[in-house]
């Protein structure tokens, strides 16, 4: 069974049970607070961080947090949590 079929499937089965697709489908969730924190669930590791700029991975592609004063207030192995002055989130 190829990748796309499989995620497919997830979709359909996730659909059927009335669930959230990004939690049968290992999805990256980004829940924005105004312009001073942001919260990634499901991420699958930290690639870069300074302090205006911290990048991580997803399923999805590249996360990129952008902005100044920027501070890693929590991290574990699925979510991490960014807070100072929050400019622009991208994903690529």
């Amino acid at each position: 069974m190829g990748p796309a079929l499989k995620q497919n499937l997830k979709r359909k089965v996730a659909h059927t049970l009335d669930l959230p697709s990004e939690v049968l489908l290992d999805q990256a969730t980004i829940h924005l607070m105004g312009d001073a924190e942001v919260h990634i669930v499901n991420h699958k590791g930290l690639v870069g961080y300074t302090r205006d700029c911290i990048k991580t991975r997803s399923i999805q592609g590249m996360i990129e947090v952008m902005g100044s004063n920027l501070e890693i207030v929590s991290f574990s192995s699925s979510e991490i949590r960014i807070s100072g002055k929050i400019r622009q989130v991208m994903l690529t």
